[in-house]
């Protein structure tokens, strides 16, 4: 029964994550292009935009995973981060200019700020003993096959057969809302509240707890150089690309993703997470430098199918890892700590990553993303082989 439960409770809140992601998804591909081909910013304008939406939102995360565990049930947060989203997306059907898109941006973020640590938190209170891959694996899945059915959606509809006007970019978001609605109705009638069985200290801590400080530092280097996807949308436009080219090929790229998220998921549950982590990032830095570096649409398209292959090996991974590290009692503040890294390691990435692209071109800015995940690898390795051995089945030292 327990099982059972892991899994109804991580599917359900999958389908939450599948139609918010038929939502978002489109819309993310679209603004940056937007911004650029028909409002005439730079690949730096769109970092801009990245980081500072994300600097409003790393404050919020830290702080939402903490309240979580003091929260009776942390479904509350989920609903008002995942509200705040929606209304950031109707928002946009009035924005005209740059300056308000970006605000748009940075409300989006707020609400994914609000909800992302409770809603792991949520997994992994639901998950079973050992089953934390699965559950994060099913999430993971169901996550990205929305992101592939919103493409798919607008692709039928015959959105987007030239370039990135303001038009084209309503109709997306005239596709995307309903999804977006959709979403916070299975939350609130279809998604329990999950009890805790602790409670977190009375008073606001923003210390990271000891268990996890190695993983994090090593994950905060990696993602130094884990940048916006709008970047591989410009990089896809700057080939020569169409809108509708570009959302076919994330159609495949999201497929690979979502039909290893599970299997991978089952697999890190039997052979150990660290292994499966490690060689994801290696994948990851390979990519990297090869969009950077090739010049035909054919190569291109190889490249980003292997980068769907990074995400179906580590996002999952990384989040179920975590759980395994982390006591009952400290899981919110442990997914706010981890969403906290991602987020001050965000700003910069994107704000580098723009100005590079920029003033030295793709070549550069995609390598110098590969290079620092590079280091975060080898630093994960390090942290690995100093915890030394026996190694348990999640690839930690019993007890860490």
């Amino acid at each position: 029964m327990e099982e059972k439960s892991e899994i109804s409770t991580a599917a359900r809140l999958g389908w939450v994550s599948f139609f918010n992601d038929c939502s978002s998804e489109v819309i993310a591909r679209a603004m940056p292009l937007l911004l650029t081909t028909s409002l005439g910013m730079t690949p730096t304008f769109v970092g801009a935009i990245e980081g500072a939406a994300e600097a409003v939102s790393i404050l919020l995360r830290g702080l939402s995973g903490w309240l979580s565990d003091k929260m009776s049930s942390r479904k509350p947060l989920v609903v008002f981060g995942y509200s705040l989203s929606i209304v950031s997306r109707i928002f946009l059907l009035a924005v005209q200019v740059p300056a308000l898109f970006a605000f748009a941006r940075i409300f989006e973020r707020t609400g994914k700020g609000l909800r992302s640590a409770p809603r792991d938190a949520m997994i992994a209170d639901a998950a079973a003993t050992g089953m934390n891959g699965r559950a994060f694996g099913i999430t993971r899945f169901l996550d990205t096959l929305g992101a592939v059915t919103g493409i798919v959606a607008v692709l039928l509809l015959g959105i987007g057969s030239g370039n990135v006007t303001l038009g084209v970019f309503r109709q997306c978001l005239w596709v995307a809302i309903p999804f977006g609605l959709i979403s916070l109705l299975v939350l609130l009638f279809f998604v329990p509240k999950i009890q805790r069985a602790t409670k977190a200290k009375t008073y606001i801590s923003w210390h990271i707890p000891k268990e996890i400080r190695g993983y994090l530092f090593a994950l905060g280097i990696f993602s130094l150089g884990n940048s916006s996807d709008a970047f591989l949308v410009l990089r896809a436009h700057e080939l020569g690309l169409t809108f509708r080219q570009i959302l076919m090929l994330m159609v495949a790229f999201n497929l690979l993703a979502a039909f290893l998220a599970v299997p991978i998921g089952r697999l890190t549950d039997r052979i150990g997470r660290m292994r499966i982590l490690a060689a994801g990032w290696i994948v990851y830095a390979a990519v990297y430098s090869a969009i950077g570096l090739v010049e035909s649409v054919g190569s291109f398209a190889i490249a980003v199918m292997l980068y769907g292959a990074f995400y179906g090996f580590t996002e999952g991974t990384e989040k179920a890892l975590l759980a395994d590290l982390l006591p009952p009692e400290k899981r919110g503040t442990g997914f706010g700590s981890l969403q906290l890294v991602l987020g001050l390691a965000a700003l910069p990435a994107s704000l580098i990553t723009g100005w590079l692209m920029t003033t030295y071109g793709s070549r550069v800015a995609f390598s110098v993303a590969a290079g620092f995940a590079l280091v975060g690898t080898a630093v994960l390795i390090a942290w690995w082989t100093v915890k030394g051995r026996p190694m348990t089945k999640f690839g930690l030292e019993k007890g860490v």
